[in-house]
């Protein structure tokens, strides 16, 4: 694990213990209610293909839409955002047309939006609510030099698509004391990507694309069916 990626765990860590005393055990989760989010943090692609030799950890972000069915249930889908960068002496897989005297990955980038949908087993420990979750999902990937998006020299076809997935995600969240719709979460989600599509990319970066991440972030819950009024009629209308 990169030095990066420990000192944001030990950032997040320390921030919490030191937050305790805002959280409060119950929150405002029920069956039934909706949810909005977002959260923060640092990514990084695994595997023995070209989107991970020699990949740096970067910023990862992750927005979130959730509906509560049951008590140990819900929804979650989830747009978001990853990408890497390369080590300056990592060699490239191909030379690329536009640039050809350029012989490593130091300025190709690699960039992942994911776009997934999960079901989500919650349970409560403590005065933390956990959750894990699985679901299918579409991968949008695309491979930049010098910002210009890679062709692959043989088919001459630009290196990006969507691609289908599967995402998994565990995470933990606490209520606030004085806003009990909200809480902090710490989540970490693994996106393998089928990413490999031979007849366009026989050059490189034609590999399944595996990322993971580690983030803290902000959820509101909120009713999504009003209750009705049980108050009298208004002066001068009948009582139903």
């Amino acid at each position: 694990m990169s030095s990066k990626v420990r000192c944001a765990s030990c950032a997040v860590l320390a921030w919490l213990t030191a937050a305790s005393v805002c959280f409060a055990a119950e929150g405002d989760y029920a069956p039934r209610k909706g949810g909005v989010g977002g959260s923060l943090g640092l990514g990084q692609f695994f595997g023995n293909g070209d989107y991970s030799t020699g990949a740096r950890p970067r910023f990862s972000f992750s927005g979130n839409f959730r509906y509560v069915m049951t008590k140990h249930w819900r929804w979650q889908f989830s747009p978001g955002l990853t990408w890497t960068a390369y080590k300056k002496e990592e060699p490239t897989p191909f030379v690329d047309i536009n640039f050809p005297a350029d012989a490593t990955k130091n300025d190709q980038l690699a960039l992942l939006v994911p776009m997934s949908a999960q079901v989500q087993f919650v349970a409560r420990t403590g005065s933390w609510m956990m959750h894990l979750g699985a679901g299918p999902g579409l991968y949008r990937v695309w491979v930049e030099n010098r910002r210009k998006v890679l062709r692959d020299p043989t088919t001459f076809d630009l290196h990006r698509g969507v691609y289908p997935g599967m995402s998994f995600e565990l995470g933990g969240e606490r209520f606030l004391k004085n806003i009990t719709t909200t809480s902090i979460e710490i989540t970490t989600t693994t996106h393998y990507v089928l990413s490999k599509r031979n007849d366009q990319f026989p050059n490189g970066y034609n590999d399944p694309l595996l990322s993971t991440d580690l983030r803290i972030g902000v959820n509101y819950y909120f009713d999504l069916i009003r209750a009705k009024r049980t108050g009298g009629a208004l002066p001068g209308l009948p009582r139903n």
